[in-house]
């Protein structure tokens, strides 16, 4: 059989070199330490045996710290070879701690303690760590929302503090008769309400919220009039002179929209004093009656009305005198009240008249 050639032997030489290429040194890096590293382990283990047999501390720590040195000298030959191919970020001292933490671990099990349930632990800590995120989310959710909450708060506060204190509110007159008449100046805050739709009237420069009227023969029907006191005598005084409002307009009135669960959900009606059903007026109104559009809507014309209409459907006011609370001190007989005829106010006697009503609750 023919010997092969020595170009054919060089080939093969090649071949198996490259198949088989040098260790990088990180590689060579990771190795000198791994071994020295199992070199300390077994270092600590032998030691630990050697005692276990014939117990003596002053031997042990010496034993153990020649394990220590042999470790920090091992991982400086390879960091001073390899240089920066050396990745390792942890000192010897790290490594050397967690090998003594093993061996320690070893050693008391094989003197009948449990070994560390290391598995166990990584899974109680991981469902910690995910109850710990869902509660951190929930946390970031709900501060989102008063984050949000305190925006809006923030802006409603400014909203308040750019409004002047205590401004009257316009008469609603836009028809001047010459520099410095009220149709001229329109001074004060506009008139602004909101139909709350379940049969209330909110002004929101006041605070203020009204009872619609009906034409449905309820208790909010427009037509309805009241009686401010139970009894009246022959000298025109209410209650034999107490002049207390304590007639229809309490008995009847305001008793129904207070019953139960409330008119609209409120069980605090009341009747409103002369400024503040003076408010509900519009001097620009020419037409009966004299107030602002969100008082006089859907209600017909004439005095036929809108037969059958509720507060939810429309809103209605009566032309004619609405009481208010407000007593003429001149006369304690009598009380303030407002025409909406025309828009005018003045006083009548709480012993024979009987007026239109409208509640309110609320108020700044």
């Amino acid at each position: 059989m023919p010997r092969p050639s020595l170009l054919v032997l060089a080939a093969l030489f090649v071949l198996t070199s490259s198949a088989h290429a040098a260790p990088s040194d990180q590689q060579l890096c990771e190795s000198a330490m791994e071994l020295a590293s199992a070199k300390c382990a077994q270092c600590r283990l032998t030691a630990q045996s050697k005692d276990a047999k014939a117990p003596n501390p002053a031997k042990l720590t010496e034993a153990l710290g020649k394990c220590s040195q042999k470790l920090s000298a091992a991982f400086a030959r390879a960091t001073l070879r390899y240089g920066a191919a050396c990745t390792a970020t942890e000192p010897s001292s790290a490594f050397d701690a967690y090998l003594k933490q093993c061996s320690d671990d070893t050693v008391a099990a094989a003197g009948g303690a449990s070994l560390p349930d290391y598995v166990g632990e990584l899974a109680g800590c991981n469902a910690d760590l995910s109850t710990c995120n869902g509660n951190l989310a929930s946390c970031t959710s709900d501060l989102t929302t008063r984050t949000s909450d305190l925006t809006t708060c923030e802006g409603d506060l400014n909203a308040c503090e750019a409004l002047p204190p205590t401004r009257l509110l316009k008469t609603g007159q836009t028809t001047s008769y010459g520099p410095g008449s009220d149709g001229d100046l329109r001074l004060g805050v506009a008139q602004s309400y909101v139909d709350n739709g379940d049969g209330t009237i909110t002004d929101t420069r006041t605070g203020l919220m009204w009872e619609k009227k009906s034409d449905d023969s309820s208790v909010h029907d427009k037509d309805n009039t009241y009686a401010w006191c139970a009894d009246a005598d022959s000298d025109f005084n209410c209650d034999s002179g107490t002049n207390a409002m304590d007639g229809t307009l309490v008995t009847a009135f305001l008793a129904a929209l207070n019953s139960g669960s409330g008119f609209a959900g409120h069980t605090d009606w009341r009747l409103p004093n002369l400024n503040e059903l003076e408010s509900l007026r519009n001097l620009q109104s020419v037409s009966v009656p004299a107030v602002s559009t969100a008082f006089n809507v859907g209600c017909g014309a004439g005095s036929s009305g809108n037969p059958g209409c509720t507060v939810t459907t429309c809103s209605c006011t009566r032309p004619g005198f609405y009481w208010s609370t407000s007593t003429y001190l001149v006369d304690p007989r009598s009380v303030w009240s407002v025409s909406f005829d025309l828009g005018f106010n003045g006083w009548a006697g709480k012993n024979f008249n009987s007026f239109h009503a409208r509640a309110v609750r609320g108020g700044f």
